[in-house]
């Protein structure tokens, strides 16, 4: 909770002082955007890192393999860059340059689920 306050704190900070800087400054008020951005996904990291070990730890009592869980991390990986990218973009105005990254993202989130998507089908599969 106290990282949700902190990162909230930061970004509404930036956001108030870049709608100050938007009409004297517009590449200055986009800098500071980028790297309240860039602060908010590095204080985020730790929290990342706690959820892939907890999550480990629980698919390792449960005895389910790296095969399920890394295709999820990946995924969620890749929305979050996607994601918080394509926001800068449109922070830039290149709202096309911010559609086609979500493209990109999706289809790559796609595709680190592939060897859950092949485990599934085998599994239900398995009888034919």
């Amino acid at each position: 909770m106290e990282l949700v306050w902190k990162a909230a704190a930061l970004a509404v900070a930036a956001a108030l002082l870049g709608l100050l800087l938007q009409k004297a400054e517009p590449v200055h008020a986009l800098l500071l955007g980028l790297a309240a951005a860039g602060a908010v996904l590095t204080l985020t990291l730790g929290l990342f890192r706690e959820l892939r070990d907890v999550f480990g730890d629980l698919c390792r009592e449960a005895g389910i393999g790296a095969a399920l869980t890394l295709p999820v991390l990946k995924s969620l990986g890749i929305t979050v860059v996607g994601r918080s990218s394509a926001e800068l973009c449109r922070d830039a105005g290149q709202s096309a340059a911010a559609s086609a990254l979500e493209t990109c993202t999706a289809a790559a989130a796609l595709y680190a689920a592939i060897p859950l998507v092949k485990l599934t089908v085998s599994l239900f599969s398995f009888g034919t």
